[in-house]
């Protein structure tokens, strides 16, 4: 348990809200790992993101033959993943 929870358990009374102060520390490392995970996740996102619209050069020109805009195309993937 991270020190700032166990300083907090040792100061806080009984309770944090309606839960007592060690189910309040076991909430905060579960959603501490949680946080990490989504972090993690939507870095991995961004990444695939970036793969299907590649960073492009100073004026953004569109390469010929180009079915969508960036934008289209990221709003696609957006839909399809269930994040629009």
């Amino acid at each position: 348990m991270p020190e700032e929870i166990k300083a907090a358990v040792e100061t806080t009374e009984d309770k944090v809200g309606s839960v007592s102060a060690n189910r309040y520390a076991e909430i905060v490392a579960e959603l501490r790992e949680l946080v990490k995970t989504a972090s993690g996740m939507l870095f991995t996102v961004g990444d695939y993101a970036l793969e299907i619209e590649p960073m492009r050069g100073h004026g953004g020109a569109v390469p010929a033959g180009g079915l969508f805009t960036v934008k289209e195309s990221l709003f696609r993937l957006a839909e399809d993943i269930g994040m629009s």
